[in-house]
């Protein structure tokens, strides 16, 4: 039924509301074979209509599957099909990224770290990047865990001078929350994420800042992180060894 489904998914709507719905009830065993017919069937199907389905408003259904095939279940067709949209994605002109959801945004650009060796992936996470350094008030538009996904898409090139700009573009901005309406409301997976991800540029002064705020948060929500969560936040926290908030943290 699950494969029928996409077989007869006649637009990416639909073709992304079938995968994200099979994908969560699947089993294990059975996921990866459904996950990599989708994914193959999106490259073939769909990748080729994306700046069509962009002026559509259908950019969230493009994210949505990516991000469903582009994990390890997925396996190569998945890095293929999230591969291919990255390629389109890397030449979207200002005007077709002005249409893309600030909420698929996010969700590429994690997508896209998942294959952090793939050129096409590193383009397309640079272009949003770039994106989102010019369009910087759309930052101000993004949920906190938007924030924390694009942190974490673009921590998996840190060598790439975009993906530095724009994750010190968003540092600002969680400061800038952390002075006006605090960080309570930020997840803890959101807040673990942030400096994670602000982590792999220490030298950044809006990255020191944007953790020493998260760590002043961590004391109050401690009983909320998961082990992985509180080892990412120690880690983070490491890279700032003379900051009296980290260390307090």
């Amino acid at each position: 039924m699950a494969l029928r489904d996409i077989d007869r998914a006649r637009d990416v709507y639909g073709f992304s509301g079938a995968v994200a719905n099979y994908g969560r009830q699947l089993r294990m065993l059975d996921k990866p074979t459904f996950l990599q017919k989708a994914a193959a069937d999106f490259r073939y199907r769909f990748v080729a209509r994306l700046e069509e389905d962009i002026r559509a408003g259908e950019s969230w259904s493009y994210a949505k599957t990516c991000n469903a095939v582009s994990g390890e279940a997925g396996g190569r067709e998945g890095m293929e099909a999230c591969k291919a949209l990255a390629a389109r994605v890397s030449r979207l002109d200002d005007a077709l990224m002005y249409e893309v959801e600030d909420r698929a945004l996010a969700l590429l650009a994690v997508s896209f770290g998942r294959n952090s060796r793939v050129p096409e992936c590193r383009r397309g996470a640079i272009r949003i990047a770039e994106f989102c350094c010019n369009e910087s008030r759309g930052l101000r538009r993004q949920t906190d865990q938007g924030l924390s996904l694009l942190v974490n898409g673009f921590s998996k090139w840190p060598g790439a001078a975009g993906c530095r700009e724009a994750t010190v573009a968003i540092a600002g901005e969680v400061s800038r929350r952390a002075d006006s309406v605090g960080l309570s409301r930020f997840d803890p997976q959101a807040l673990a994420t942030l400096v994670n991800g602000f982590s792999k540029w220490p030298d950044a002064a809006g990255c020191r800042e944007a953790t020493v705020a998260i760590a002043g948060e961590v004391p109050s929500q401690l009983s909320r992180f998961v082990p992985q969560a509180l080892a990412n936040l120690v880690n983070g926290f490491s890279k700032w060894p003379d900051a009296a908030g980290c260390r307090e943290a």
